[in-house]
């Protein structure tokens, strides 16, 4: 399992969100394009959840 970890402009905590490797994989090639771009995007969680992001808010985004 992994993380995607985001730092929200008006938050200086970061965000942890579990993901599977599968999602990491799916989004790693994306992820620069996505935040570039500030589009919202639904990320699914390994136990079915799906967390809506809005990346127009994220400066820095990665994976653990």
């Amino acid at each position: 399992m992994s993380k995607l970890v985001l730092f929200l402009a008006a938050n200086p905590n970061p965000i942890s969100l579990p993901i599977t490797d599968e999602t990491r994989d799916d989004l790693a090639p994306r992820l620069t394009q996505v935040v570039r771009n500030g589009h919202t995007q639904a990320i699914p969680g390994p136990d079915g959840r799906e967390y809506v992001v809005n990346f127009a808010n994220v400066v820095v985004a990665h994976f653990e």
